[in-house]
């Protein structure tokens, strides 16, 4: 019944795009005929090549980049149609105003869309916060976190290793990563050597958790692959750090099982403050819950929100969902979300830009 669902709102996404721009344009037979049948050709390509994005296929792996950016382009096109449907709605008797309100939502959504792949394709800031940590044996740790790579069958390796390059810049402390780093199996063949996670250095070390891409993609492949470059990953446990700070993780599958969450932060020396990794920000509740339960000093970081990356997901996240982007604070624990250090499907973003993020540890006495 989901991909029913799925699959009907997609084609009628498709399919009111179609119908508000022939009606808004007055467009006459054949020329609305030709529309409907060019809208209704990419919505089965895009839909084709996306769904054998992970696994190669010869022409439709080849246009999984097209597809994916004519999803993409679908989400920010609906969003403005619906707009200017509800800015006409008082000038329903004006003739010709649908007309050029049209015209005018075109030109906005061609911008939208050239702005989007720009700002995803070449803008990557580095986003950096300041905690005051209880029981930090440090005077300050420097974490740099990464999330949602999503590396796919035709990322471009040098794209990876430019943004290993820019977090090796930062001379970190501790560099963890937040999931979702692959959507395809670089595993084989030991393709991962191609982009250069040997880069990716820091004083205390990388640690790493699953995402729900790395469930989609094969799990045993990316631990594999993890294994080989020798940087750990966190599942349902946690590491004392150089007698600084523990560093605890949980199994994307797992980041609303309360018990699993309990057995992530288990065993950690509470002299300590815990570094908690879970893609998802909605494992916050319960672990600040324990946290506060048992005295811990507690600083969650996750990803998976992309912050809405493009309409309508940036705009049901932004202000329909409890934790969309950047600092929480709940039960006296702290968390961050990034907003992602790349994107996934669609290589586009509207109002929002990819991150590295740094979280600046600070101690400080209760």
């Amino acid at each position: 019944m989901f991909i029913i669902f799925a699959l009907f709102l997609y084609f009628g996404a498709f399919a009111y795009a179609a119908w508000r721009v022939s009606s808004g344009l007055s467009l006459k037979s054949p020329y609305s005929a030709y529309l409907f049948a060019v809208v209704g050709a990419i919505s089965v390509i895009a839909l084709l090549s996306f769904l054998f994005s992970r696994k190669y296929v010869p022409v439709l792996s080849d246009l999984a980049f097209f597809g994916c950016i004519c999803m993409g382009a679908l989400g920010i096109s609906v969003c403005f149609l619906i707009l200017n449907d509800i800015i006409n709605l008082p000038f329903l008797k004006i003739a010709n105003f649908r007309f050029y309100s049209t015209i005018i939502t075109l030109i906005l959504i061609f911008i939208s869309c050239v702005w989007s792949l720009i700002n995803a394709s070449f803008i990557l800031r580095t986003s950096e916060i300041t905690l005051k940590v209880p029981n930090l044996k440090v005077d300050s740790l420097k974490v740099v976190l990464l999330a949602d790579l999503h590396i796919t069958s035709y990322t471009n390796p040098q794209t990876i290793k430019n943004i290993f390059t820019k977090v090796s810049d930062l001379n970190p402390d501790i560099v963890v990563i937040a999931g979702d780093v692959i959507d395809t199996d670089l595993n084989e063949k030991d393709k991962f050597l191609n982009y250069g996670f040997e880069l990716l250095n820091a004083k205390y070390g990388v640690y790493a958790i699953t995402g729900n891409h790395e469930y989609y993609t094969g799990l045993n492949s990316f631990l594999e692959m993890f294994k080989k470059l020798n940087i750990p990953v966190l599942q349902n446990g946690n590491i004392l750090v150089e007698n600084i700070i523990n560093v605890a993780g949980i199994n994307d599958i797992d980041y609303k099982n309360p018990l699993k969450i309990k057995e992530a932060l288990s065993e950690a020396d509470k002299n300590y403050p815990i570094i908690f990794l879970s893609h998802r920000p909605e494992s916050f509740d319960e672990a600040s819950k324990q946290a506060k339960n048992n005295g811990f000093n507690l600083i969650q970081l996750s990803g998976h929100t992309h912050a809405g990356q493009i309409p309508p997901v940036e705009i049901i996240r932004r202000f329909f969902m409890k934790y969309n982007y950047g600092l929480y604070e709940e039960n006296g624990s702290k968390m961050y979300i990034t907003s992602g250090t790349r994107f996934w499907g669609p290589p586009m973003r509207l109002f929002n830009t990819s991150e590295i993020a740094v979280i600046n540890l600070e101690a400080f006495e209760n």
